[in-house]
């Protein structure tokens, strides 16, 4: 180093240093290797974490997309659930139903059948109320023959015992 390079290079570097804000805002200067690998490596790191929130995001979404179709799963079993309840309600009421009409059919089948049995009796009551007052009818008969047959025969008597007499 000699005397005139010595504010040669004062003088480059204040130069450099007055260039610096405007070389830095231009983008004129070039990083080192150094600052180049840091850069390179902070990248990486950013495209990393990157992946990262993609990967937790997308599992996040598919986390929600699994529970959703677990909880449709369920409302569809509920709903599954409720059909068969109410169509086993409503098998229990037509059953009950269908009960209810066999046991008034045969209630009806029951009453007409007594009816039948009260009729017949009450038929065959006639028919011997009807036997009983023609026996007593010819009876009656009887009776009266029998009276005038024995006025006959008083009158004959009588007759006979008068026709001695005279």
């Amino acid at each position: 180093m000699n005397l005139f390079s010595i504010p040669r290079a004062a003088v480059g570097t204040t130069i450099k240093l007055a260039r610096l804000p405007l070389d830095l805002a231009a983008g004129v200067l070039r990083p080192s290797p150094a600052d180049e690998e840091r850069e390179r490596a902070q990248a990486m790191r950013q495209g990393a974490q990157a992946q990262a929130e993609a990967a937790e995001q997308e599992r996040e979404r598919r986390e929600q997309a699994a529970q959703q179709r677990r909880e449709q799963a369920a409302e569809r079993e509920r709903t599954r659930k409720q059909q068969a309840e109410q169509e086993a309600q409503s098998k229990k009421r037509r059953a009950a139903q269908a009960e209810k009409r066999r046991k008034q059919a045969a209630d009806r089948s029951a009453a007409q059948r007594e009816e039948a049995i009260d009729a017949k009796a009450k038929r065959d009551r006639l028919e011997a109320l009807e036997a009983e007052k023609e026996a007593l009818g010819e009876r009656e008969e009887a009776l009266t023959a029998a009276d005038e047959a024995e006025r006959l025969e008083e009158a004959a008597a009588r007759a006979k015992s008068r026709r001695k007499s005279s």
